[in-house]
């Protein structure tokens, strides 16, 4: 163990030395990211101890259903994005002017079906006493958040990922202000915070547009049927995986709302962001290692992937129990007293959390390769599991029950990621393991 460590130690070192190495961009989108989750984290505890629990509660449903929303119209195109750009396939000009055209199509079949949600009284079933003035606001920015995802695609596969970084700070940054002005001061309370994820969102937009016109980007709408069907032909295969994923990620918080109402969401929400702390790393390495995969011989990346792997898993690991240890406390201290029960929930969750970390790494090379199918059978499975975990451990746990059926789903996704991979790569799993000598 020592001399992996120390292998690994020196390895990254060299590594910084260069600064287009894989090492220096994951270490570069680590730090940003590290300082961009300390804004989130202090902007999150702002309008916590101003919303309460049930507040907060009810906005995590709000913009998870805006959120639920783009990732179900947007038709796997971030993917389509971020492979044609890494392989040169398509120029940059031809994939902004796609992806604005899919936009603009998108965002007119959300207005149907945001007019058909509320007219019918499905919001209300689906989201019972979640405000519907408060949805009307955070759906303005539905078109805002597609575009910008599309963006980040295209500059990540680029390897633009500094860029990415900053423009991810940037958002951060503007979200902070906007809750000192609107919730923080201007005690504006569910409105304030509702505008905030608005107004931060498009601001960030026009950033993200501003970062690639250098780059060639053009955002006048264009009807090319040939591009789009190849686009999407490929962003359907890992479209279906992400829109499983994330329900898998968050589906859970309705269900929480359906049983324990929104200040149980308010408390289960603080025992996610806690235990996605540990998931800082391995995001830093997935997002530089999906682009690399695409632009990388495959040979090279079976050597590769196998020891970063190990390194994320390991860093996620001993993360583990340095948040055990702090957790209690800093919820006191950061969130209030009236969210410390979200600690047992956080408990429950680290060791799917670690296990998934290193999944990642996996599956974001898998889908780097170009089979991002077997991303979406794995997210699949996973959300049965969560589904009827949840069903089965909320009512008689509580929110724990939660967290422990979102970790029982993420062990099968680690778990179903090494099998895949050794499909992809044609090697067995030892391949993962470290080797002696």
């Amino acid at each position: 163990m020592f001399s992996f460590v120390s292998e690994r130690l020196s390895y990254f070192l060299a590594s910084l030395r260069r600064p287009q190495s894989f090492t220096y961009m994951v270490s570069s989108t680590f730090f940003i990211q590290t300082i961009t989750l300390l804004i989130i984290t202090l902007n999150m505890a702002l309008v916590a101890r101003q919303l309460g629990t049930e507040g907060k509660g009810f906005l995590q449903l709000g913009i998870l259903a805006v959120s639920m929303l783009a990732l179900f119209l947007s038709g796997g195109l971030a993917i389509a994005n971020i492979y044609f750009a890494g392989s040169r396939l398509l120029d940059v000009a031809t994939l902004t002017s796609v992806s604005m055209t899919y936009t603009l199509l998108a965002t007119v079949i959300g207005i149907v079906i945001s007019i058909l949600l509320f007219s019918s009284g499905l919001v209300s079933w689906l989201l019972p006493d979640v405000p519907n003035w408060l949805l009307g606001i955070v759906i303005i920015c539905f078109p805002s958040e597609l575009l910008r995802s599309f963006c980040y695609a295209i500059l990540q596969g680029l390897q633009k990922i500094v860029i990415v970084n900053r423009l991810v700070l940037w958002h951060g940054l503007i979200s902070l202000v906007l809750t000192l002005i609107l919730v923080w001061w201007g005690r504006l309370g569910l409105l304030g915070a509702a505008a905030t994820y608005v107004i931060a969102s498009w601001i960030s937009l026009s950033l993200a547009i501003r970062r690639l016109r250098p780059e060639g980007g053009k955002f006048w709408p264009t009807w090319n049927i040939p591009v789009i069907r190849q686009m999407l032909s490929l962003g359907l295969k890992g479209y279906v995986g992400n829109v499983l994923q994330f329900y898998n990620y968050r589906l859970d918080n309705f269900i929480v709302n359906n049983y324990l109402g929104a200040s149980g969401v308010g408390i289960y929400s603080i025992s996610v962001r806690m235990a996605e702390l540990l998931w800082r790393f391995p995001d830093a390495v997935s997002f530089v290692i999906l682009p690399k995969a695409a632009a990388t011989d495959k040979q090279v990346m079976n050597r590769f992937t196998p020891r970063i792997f190990r390194l994320t898993l390991l860093i996620t690991l001993f993360g583990s129990f340095i948040l055990a240890i702090i957790g209690k406390p800093f919820i006191q201290i950061v969130y209030s007293s009236q969210f410390v029960s979200a600690f047992i929930p956080m408990l429950w969750l680290l060791p799917g959390v670690v296990l998934l970390g290193a999944a990642k790494v996996l599956t974001n090379e898998i889908a780097g390769r170009g089979f991002p199918h077997y991303n979406s059978f794995n997210s699949g499975l996973a959300l049965i599991l969560t589904v009827l975990f949840d069903f089965l451990l909320i009512p008689q746990w509580g929110v724990a029950g939660a967290a422990a059926a979102s970790s029982i789903s993420y062990a099968a996704t680690f778990v179903l990621a090494i099998l895949f991979y050794q499909i992809v790569s044609r090697k067995s799993a030892h391949n993962l393991v470290p080797q002696e000598g």
